[in-house]
């Protein structure tokens, strides 16, 4: 129960400094009085379950109650999830125990919710787990009394409701759609009608203030969203992509011309969805910027080009002869081919391979441990590192100060000129201006002439559903940055084997996150990457052990390290095989081979600033090597 105190007491803090909003108009009102309603009903289907639990109902009725909780659910979900994500997270958080990894110990945060339930009662429901199951639909009661607590009346406001409206869509497509979070019961497609038709309801108020052509033409494509979902009873067999394309995105767009038309502007409860984005397949939907921690570090054109003849730069190094392109090539979309990247003077490996930089400023968190928070930590890191660039910041502005022409360009961006600050943040400028999200499947999706093949679309259609690569890997920039919201980088547990063994493998001896805190639920954990651009950047996996895309699907297919022999506990990865045919899989890698975009980032500069005296390092060239 004390966690179910702290958890208010928090959440009474969050509402206290909810920002002022204007008074309640009558539509307001409205939706906030059908979000008791649908919050009470929710209450009354968890009472049922629990009940049926106490009473030892069959398999059956628990399964079938427990479905209708989660129908419940959906419809309080987009203003649960928009005003309060804690409490949200409380009632249909992933079923994974966490510890604070910036505090002493080890103990740790349990999961509560909707999907903690559903680990009991599939896929084989055991009688003798009665009394645990009964203690998590006790905490869920608990939290769905108070739900409202959550959303005081007074706070909600007319930009607030349409941002929420949007972002649930954003939900739907990223994670209900997938089975992100009804793994087991698979009922990701009903929810996504229901939510659908909760969101049209909420909206109908606003429809009426529209001129009528708009509002019939949005009321079709709510019944055509909607009408796509009803009925279908094979997840696997569902056409997402079509799905995404013909009616999702043309809804998406639809209410952002009606929002405008309404002259309401956006909610502000997300900086990094840009405000004018319609759909998550938008160009310049995401603003890498709002990922840092200091104001003064936005990026600028200034940076950026600074930051690019820096990136290039053997004298980043403390020989002279290496730079941060030695490992991250443009080429291979800014890695090194290497199964573990080449150590300071080439003679021994480092612990991993280079990873893409490409969309490295799409992620809250930095290297596969997670160690770091911002792209500046990372350069920090690098740099200071003995077996990577083995210098410092400090020794780096000593040698640039050297230079009249560098100096001039730091003068240029940064109001304190060069300093070790500016160099770091001018590398994370230049990375994070390192975004491509213009692959055919983007445009394909934004309705583009651009064609993908029918093995491309069914590898995308996989992808989302049946092989749950978009589980971890979520849609749109395939990395685990969670969306909407965009504030939690997920870490996995997969089991790499040291060899690419099928039977009887051995786990690879890298620890992963634990070496960063040091917290046993940590070990062997690692960020989970982009699979953008994975076509240029074998060999896959952090260790190198997979020369092709063929072999990293397999081994998702077999169920992960625990599907080869690998006897890991606490493997995050469903152990379960996927079950793809041989055709399958060939689809999923020829999608993955879509997802190719290096358009525009990967040219090197011509030459690079001189050095004040006529010295050998004014024949340096670009990448490194003089």
């Amino acid at each position: 129960m004390f966690r179910l105190l702290r958890l208010f007491i928090v959440a009474g803090i969050l509402v206290a400094f909810l920002p002022k909003q204007k008074a309640l108009n009558s539509d307001v009102a409205a939706v906030y009085r059908q979000f008791l309603v649908d919050n009470t009903r929710f209450h009354q289907q968890i009472e049922q379950l629990t009940a049926y639990v106490a009473t030892n109902a069959p398999d059956d009725s628990l399964k079938a109650a427990f479905r209708r909780s989660r129908l419940a659910y959906k419809r309080i979900e987009w203003l649960l999830e928009y005003y309060q994500p804690f409490l949200a997270s409380h009632v249909n958080g992933p079923p994974v125990v966490e510890v604070e990894g910036n505090e002493l110990g080890q103990t740790p945060i349990l999961p509560s919710g909707l999907q903690v339930v559903e680990t009991y009662l599939f896929a084989d429901y055991s009688p003798t787990r009665k009394a645990e199951l009964t203690r998590e639909l006790t905490t869920l009661l608990t939290y769905s009394t108070r739900l409202e607590q959550g959303i005081p009346e007074g706070k909600l406001s007319d930009a607030d409701i349409l941002t929420a409206i949007q972002h649930q869509l954003f939900r739907i497509i990223a994670l209900g759609i997938t089975g992100y979070d009804a793994p087991e019961v698979r009922t990701g497609l009903a929810e996504a009608a229901v939510s659908l038709a909760t969101l049209q309801s909420a909206f109908r108020p606003y429809a009426s203030q529209l001129p009528n052509a708009m509002s019939a033409q949005l009321d079709d494509q709510w019944e055509e969203a909607i009408r796509a979902l009803e009925g279908v009873t094979d997840f696997d067999a569902f056409n997402r992509v079509s799905f995404i394309r013909q009616q999702l995105y043309p809804l998406c767009r639809a209410l952002t011309q009606a929002r405008q038309s309404l002259h309401i502007p956006a909610g502000a409860r997300n900086r990094f969805l840009s405000p004018a984005v319609a759909t998550l397949s938008d160009i310049g939907a995401f603003r890498p910027d709002h990922l840092i921690n200091f104001g003064d570090f936005v990026s600028t054109p200034q940076k950026v080009a600074l930051g690019r003849l820096l990136f290039f730069d053997p004298l980043l190094s403390g020989n002279n002869a290496r730079s941060c392109a030695s490992c991250h090539q443009p080429e291979r979309a800014f890695t090194d081919g290497q199964v573990r990247s080449r150590s300071f003077k080439g003679r021994k490996q480092v612990l991993r391979n280079a990873p893409t930089l490409i969309n490295a400023g799409l992620q809250n968190v930095q290297f596969y441990d997670s160690r770091a928070l911002y792209l500046e930590d990372q350069a920090h890191d690098v740099l200071s590192n003995a077996h990577e660039m083995r210098t410092s910041p400090d020794e780096v502005v000593s040698k640039l100060a050297t230079s009249t022409a560098y100096r001039k360009m730091f003068a240029e961006a940064f109001p304190n000129g060069l300093t070790a600050p500016a160099v770091r943040n001018s590398l994370a400028a230049y990375i994070r201006s390192l975004t491509g999200l213009n692959a055919r499947p983007d445009r394909y999706l934004r309705g583009d002439s651009v064609a993908l093949s029918e093995e491309e679309k069914r590898g995308f259609n996989l992808f989302m559903g049946k092989a749950r690569c978009a589980t971890c890997h979520f849609f749109p920039i395939f990395n685990g940055f969670v969306p909407p919201h965009y504030e939690k980088t997920e870490s996995e547990i997969i089991g790499v084997p040291r060899s690419p063994k099928t039977r009887n493998a051995r786990l690879d001896t890298d620890v992963g996150r634990f070496a960063t805190y040091q917290k046993d639920i940590h070990r062997f954990a690692f960020k989970t990457p982009t699979v953008r651009n994975v076509a240029l950047t074998a060999p896959y996996m952090h260790n190198g052990v997979y020369k092709r895309l063929e072999q990293v699907v397999d081994f998702y297919n077999r169920g992960g390290g625990r599907g080869i022999g690998i006897p890991l506990d606490g493997q995050t990865l469903p152990e379960a095989p996927l079950n793809l045919t041989p055709a399958e899989q060939k689809a999923v890698v020829a999608f993955l081979n879509a997802l190719t975009d290096t358009t525009g980032l990967t040219q090197r500069p011509n030459q690079l600033p001189l050095m004040d005296q006529e010295t050998n390092l004014n024949r340096r060239k670009p990448g490194g090597r003089y």
